[in-house]
């Protein structure tokens, strides 16, 4: 498995300073979140991290162990998909996971 990412912080957006087109994409959030911060872009796409899988409580309860070191992940395909992970309150790192 190959991950890749710059760990670089990015800072994490409320629902209501997302652009309108992609506030259509997360309808699913009730009004009373859309001002906590909890949307990355990343490669052009908007991820909701409140919408991943958490690492630690995958497959029955065990670490996942590829993915040691990250808190999130959200899979795009059997091979590939997105990791995050939380380094500050409004702050998350990003990266691409395939094999």
């Amino acid at each position: 498995m190959q991950i890749i990412t710059n760990n670089v912080p990015r800072v994490l957006v409320a629902y209501a300073d997302l652009p309108i087109k992609a506030q259509a994409d997360f309808d699913y959030v009730e009004e009373l979140a859309w001002f906590d911060p909890r949307f990355v872009k990343y490669k052009g796409c908007w991820y909701d991290v409140d919408d991943t899988q958490a690492v630690r409580y995958s497959r029955g309860g065990s670490a996942i162990a590829e993915f040691d070191g990250w808190d999130l992940f959200v899979s795009e395909t059997f091979f590939s998909g997105v990791l995050f992970r939380l380094v500050e309150d409004d702050q998350v790192i990003v990266g691409r996971y395939f094999s």
